[in-house]
């Protein structure tokens, strides 16, 4: 059974001694991935792996939204074809919270999709625009929550243009 009064010994921890120079707001999803990433799973490593939850819980970075990183991402196109929308830095996860699409000069078309680092695409819903709609008012297949990240990322296909469809999506930081 673990001690809750546990600690690791901060002087053995080499993720202290990397991340001494920045501020917890400075360090980044990638920072914590290359720092992370050569700990095996094993006893050995215990110190190491309590103090990686630490840090990942003092950055806010349990699962839940990190303030102050939502952010809108918008793109407008003006021909049809595959688009990649959206890609986070390696080690962040984000949240679809919603968005809107709007079309200049008639109807136009988006699927939006994950796509892995492999090429596989997989729907997540179809925007039929003629004016300005929000995301899922028109939309088929949306169903929440969306998480993207660097090895699952925002693709937009854009299959009927008007004059050009804009679209624009609402994500948050959730790791």
């Amino acid at each position: 059974m673990s001690n809750p009064s546990y600690a690791p010994n901060p002087k053995k921890q080499p993720v202290y001694t990397n991340l001494q120079n920045k501020k917890l707001s400075d360090v980044s999803g990638k920072d914590i991935q290359q720092l992370t990433d050569p700990t095996f799973i094993q006893a050995s490593n215990q110190d190491a792996l309590l103090t990686y939850n630490i840090i990942n819980q003092a950055a806010m970075r349990d699962g839940l939204p990190m303030p102050d990183t939502q952010q809108i991402v918008q793109a407008t196109y003006t021909d049809t074809g595959s688009n990649d929308f959206f890609i986070p830095q390696q080690g962040e996860v984000w949240l679809l919270v919603g968005g809107d699409t709007v079309t200049s000069g008639g109807t136009g078309t988006i699927n939006f999709q994950l796509k892995d680092a492999s090429g596989t695409l997989a729907m997540l819903f179809i925007a039929s625009v003629n004016g300005q709609e929000p995301i899922g008012e028109n939309s088929t297949g949306l169903r929440y929550p969306i998480y993207v990240s660097a090895s699952n990322y925002l693709v937009a296909n854009v299959t009927t243009v008007a004059t050009s469809v804009r679209a624009s999506l609402s994500l948050i930081r959730v790791r």
